[in-house]
């Protein structure tokens, strides 16, 4: 431990057991109170799970079904735009996602992945919207590739929802 946290930890518990807590009106000591460690959020990380996991599948269809793109061009120049958040009540975690879709796309040697939206060939645009699929939450991964001119020219769709018995998302 760095000694900064040694020594403030030790002033820090010197002054608590010389100053205790006193309820004013009753003239006695409070009981000492307790801090409850933060649990780790288990529902942000089966969603950051599940947008990877959808990213995932969106782009492998991607590059399935537009091998006439690259196949006419030598690695065709492609800009991934940030991923639009569709509904308020996502919660963060698309930054998981959105490296899913640019490693994928880029180690695949079929398109060169551009870092100016001008440069581009085809521009890459990606949203996540929620529903609830009967009674579970789900989600919606659309992936949309375009001109240079930014016209939608195929898009693909993945569904992606929690199963009740684990809350895994398949």
């Amino acid at each position: 431990m760095p000694i900064k946290v040694i020594l403030l930890s030790a002033f820090f518990l010197a002054g608590c057991s010389y100053f205790p807590y006193y309820n004013e009106d009753e003239d006695r000591p409070l009981p000492p109170v307790t801090v409850q460690p933060q649990a780790f959020d288990v529902q942000n990380l089966y969603m950051t799970q599940a947008y990877e996991i959808a990213a995932t599948r969106a782009t492998n269809k991607m590059l399935d079904d537009t091998s006439d793109f690259y196949e006419t061009q030598p690695t065709p120049k492609l800009y991934v735009k940030q991923i639009i958040k569709g509904s308020p009540n996502l919660p963060d975690g698309f930054h998981t996602a959105y490296h899913a879709i640019k490693e994928i796309a880029g180690k695949s040697g079929t398109y060169t992945l551009v870092k100016d939206m001008n440069e581009a060939d085809y521009l890459l645009d990606s949203r996540i919207e929620e529903f609830n699929s009967a009674g579970l939450p789900a989600i919606i991964f659309k992936l949309t590739i375009n001109d240079k001119s930014d016209h939608p020219l195929k898009a693909w769709n993945v569904v992606i929802r929690q199963m009740s018995e684990d809350q895994s998302w398949q």
